[in-house]
C-alpha cells in the first residue's frame, strides 16, 4: 500500500489535488490521507498557554474542518481509499515536516505553487520542508485523467533518481509509462542503458513501459506542447536547482500534473 499524504488548502488547486489522488487510487494501491494545516489568523490574540489557549485552538481546528468538508464531500462516496481528514493548528511547513518525519508516507501530493514561475518554484523547493522531503511529490495546477505518464530522462543522474522512485509508486499500474530520452543519441550510451534497465524493472513489476526518443524543446526537455497528451509528467531535479535553471524554465511551461523526484 502506497501511503499518500495529500496536503490541502481551501482553494481550487487543492480540490484538483484531492480529485487527482482519488483517480490514481483507482489505478494503484494508494491510501490517501488528507491533512489541512490551519494557520494562525493575522489577528491571533495573546491568550497564553493554558486552557483558554487550547480552547481557542480547538475552535480554529473546528472551523478548519467546516472549511474543507464541502471540498472533500464530493469525493468521499466515490473514493474508498480517502481517509478521514486531519486538521491541525499551526505553521503549515513545520507541521507537515513533523508528520513526514514521524509517519511512514511514500508519496506527497498538493496543489502547485502559484504563480507557477521559475522563481516561485525554486523558492518552494528550497524551503526546509522540500529539502528534507525523501519521497516523490505530485503538484497539481491542472486536472487531467492519468491516462499515460511521461518520464523525462534527460541525463544519467536524473534518470538514476527518477526511475526507481517512480517504479515504487507506479508498481503494477496498467497506465502506460513512456520513458523519454533525447533523440539522435543525446545523453550518451550510459543514459540509454540506464533507461532500458528502468523500463525492464517497470515491465517486471507489471507496468506497461516503453522508451521514446524525443527531440529536445527550446530549453530543456521535450517540447512542452508534447506533454499536453499526458496525465502525468515526471522529472528529477537537484535539490540545489537555481531559479534561472533551464529545467525550471521548461517546467513552468508544462501544463500537466507533475511528479518531482528531488535528489
Amino acid at each position: 500500500m502506497i501511503k499518500t499524504l495529500v496536503a490541502i488548502e481551501v482553494d481550487l488547486a487543492s480540490s484538483m489535488a484531492i480529485r487527482y489522488a482519488c483517480q490514481l487510487s483507482n489505478l494503484m494501491h494508494l491510501e490517501l490521507h488528507p491533512v489541512y494545516v490551519k494557520a494562525p489568523p493575522p489577528e491571533e490574540p495573546t491568550v497564553g498557554t493554558g486552557w483558554v489557549r487550547r480552547t481557542w485552538e480547538r475552535e480554529i481546528v473546528a472551523m478548519g474542518k467546516e472549511e474543507i468538508q464541502e471540498m472533500l464531500a464530493s469525493e468521499t462516496d466515490t473514493c474508498p481509499m480517502l481517509q478521514e481528514p486531519r486538521v491541525i493548528y499551526g505553521d503549515r511547513e513545520h507541521e507537515l515536516l513533523k508528520i513526514m518525519e514521524h509517519e511512514p508516507y511514500h508519496l506527497y501530493v498538493e496543489g502547485a505553487p502559484y504563480p507557477f514561475t521559475p522563481a516561485n518554484i525554486a523558492k518552494r523547493l528550497h524551503s526546509k520542508f522540500y529539502q528534507k522531503l525523501a519521497m516523490p511529490l505530485i503538484w497539481l495546477r491542472v486536472l487531467r485523467k492519468p491516462n499515460q505518464a511521461l518520464l523525462v530522462c534527460q541525463d544519467l543522474a536524473g534518470a538514476r533518481a527518477l526511475l526507481p522512485a517512480f517504479g515504487k509508486v507506479w508498481l503494477g499500474c496498467p497506465t502506460p509509462a513512456h520513458l523519454a530520452i533525447p533523440a539522435s543519441g543525446g545523453g550518451g550510451e550510459a543514459l540509454k542503458l540506464e533507461v532500458e534497465k528502468g523500463r525492464e524493472a517497470l515491465a517486471t513489476s507489471g507496468c506497461s513501459a516503453s522508451v521514446l526518443e524525443m527531440a529536445a524543446g527550446e530549453l530543456w526537455g521535450p517540447a512542452p506542447e508534447v506533454t499536453k497528451d499526458y496525465g502525468l509528467v515526471a522529472v528529477a531535479l537537484e535539490k540545489a536547482v537555481k531559479k534561472d535553471a533551464l529545467q525550471l524554465q521548461w517546467l513552468s511551461q508544462v501544463k500537466a500534473p507533475l511528479m518531482l523526484v528531488l535528489y
